[in-house]
């Protein structure tokens, strides 16, 4: 009779999660989404992958142009130091040529006492020595000048690469948005407000993203310019809904196009907990005209260890911690609710590593 209970009681939870899952976000408009606006979706995510390429891949030809420049400089200087001693050399070369029926030897020998021989015998020591130590900075700074060179001409070639792949993703760009607008030309009136959601979300998604890069590019700086290893087994997370696990994720890690975290689905009011202690970085709800949009009401920590979390949805007013607030692990922040691009109560849960999104569920007990 117990076993009998316990298939039941498996197969109704079951069909409960299979209710939550539909009450995940999708840019507030789930149970709403035609095929074209899931086109739109998966078009926009395309968009967002190729800019975030071409912002990459300019930012890797202005450090090369940059590169190439100070190599430049440097190989100035080398051939101005280079061409002066040698230049030097020569002159010294001609003044010992002019004097050579005078030795080494006939000074030594015209030393007036042994005070004048010792002198002298220094001086031509050190003459000895110049002179060896001339040769070989020259010859060393042609080697060097002859690297540098080959240095720069790879950079150039690296230039060059990049402007054309450049290119490429510029075309592909161009292609997929006028592939999108011709989806958007024929959608109904309904669509292309769900569809002004969508924008106003992805719009919202790039912000953050681009606020969690500052971030975690300054935690580099602060941890001499290395990113940091996190082992997800080794992360020390724990569930920001207490008594659940990653067992009781509702909507996974792109779950659907452009879902960029998970979704717990639970009761409107349950506690969101610091998934980790740290020091929160956002506490913001999101509106646009008074009207909760995007990620609603939501929290950003930073745990100071190269792991960023979002805490996205809660409950209006429910925030309890501000920008600056230092928070414990377990604290709770907020609660769960609804607002923003949401079509039920559930959490929506992110995790960033050295600037860039995760997928949550390894790093979740």
């Amino acid at each position: 009779m117990q076993h009998g209970e316990d298939d039941l009681n498996e197969q109704k939870e079951d069909v409960q999660n299979q209710i939550d899952a539909t009450n995940s976000e999708i840019a507030g408009v789930k149970s709403k989404m035609t095929d074209q606006l899931n086109q739109i979706t998966r078009l926009n995510s395309q968009i967002g992958d190729y800019e975030s390429e071409i912002s990459n891949l300019e930012a890797q030809l202005n450090s090369l142009n940059t590169e190439i420049a100070e190599k430049e400089k440097s190989i100035a200087e080398k051939e101005k130091s280079y061409q002066e001693n040698k230049d030097l050399l020569a002159k010294r070369l001609v003044a010992m040529y002019k004097t050579s029926k005078t030795s080494y030897l006939d000074v030594l020998f015209s030393s007036k006492d042994l005070s004048d021989f010792i002198s002298k015998y220094y001086l031509i020591e050190k003459l000895t020595e110049h002179d060896t130590e001339m040769l070989e900075q020259i010859s060393n700074e042609k080697a060097a000048i002859e690297n540098e060179k080959a240095t720069l001409e790879t950079s150039k070639n690296e230039v060059a690469s990049a402007k054309e792949t450049l290119q490429t993703k510029k075309d592909a760009l161009d292609v997929t948005k006028a592939e999108k607008q011709n989806v958007v030309n024929n959608l109904s009136a309904e669509e292309k407000e769900l569809e002004q959601q969508l924008e106003e979300f992805e719009k919202h998604k790039k912000e953050i993203e681009a606020e969690i890069a500052e971030l975690a590019e300054k935690n580099r700086k602060n941890n001499s310019n290395n990113n940091v290893t996190i082992n997800p087994s080794d992360s020390g997370f724990i569930c920001p809904i207490a008594g659940k696990s990653k067992k009781n994720i509702t909507t996974g890690y792109y779950g659907y196009s452009g879902h960029t975290g998970v979704d717990f689905a639970v009761p409107g009011g349950t506690p969101i907990l610091a998934a980790k202690a740290g020091t929160v970085y956002k506490s913001e709800a999101k509106k646009s005209n008074g009207v909760y949009v995007s990620y609603g009401e939501h929290i950003i920590i930073d745990h100071h260890d190269g792991t960023i979390t979002l805490y996205a949805h809660g409950m209006p007013g429910s925030r309890l911690v501000q920008k600056g607030d230092t928070v414990s692990q377990g604290q709770q922040i907020m609660s769960v609710g609804t607002t923003g691009n949401s079509t039920g109560y559930h959490l929506h849960f992110e995790i960033w590593v050295n600037g860039s999104r995760v997928n949550p569920t390894p790093y979740l007990p």
